[in-house]
């Protein structure tokens, strides 16, 4: 697993978004990302609808490991 550059602690994928845990009608599981934890940024673009950012930080010491641009979405 990876592991936060300032703290050291392990970070997961659970730490970052909402899962659920379903069970089929065959009794197997599943798990699905639902939404993301952290802070978004939504910026506004004339002609291109919001551009949306995510801010990546560390459950453990809150420190920023990255900030990304990730998607538009249209109006």
């Amino acid at each position: 697993m990876s592991k936060c550059p300032y703290c050291d602690n392990e970070i997961h994928l659970h730490d970052f978004f909402y899962i659920t845990t379903k069970e089929t009608k065959k009794g197997k599981t599943k798990q699905r990302i639902e939404g993301f934890k952290g802070e978004e940024i939504e910026q506004s673009l004339p002609g291109f609808g919001k551009q949306v950012s995510r801010n990546w930080a560390c459950p453990s010491c809150n420190k920023t490991l990255s900030i990304t641009e990730f998607a538009y979405k249209w109006d």
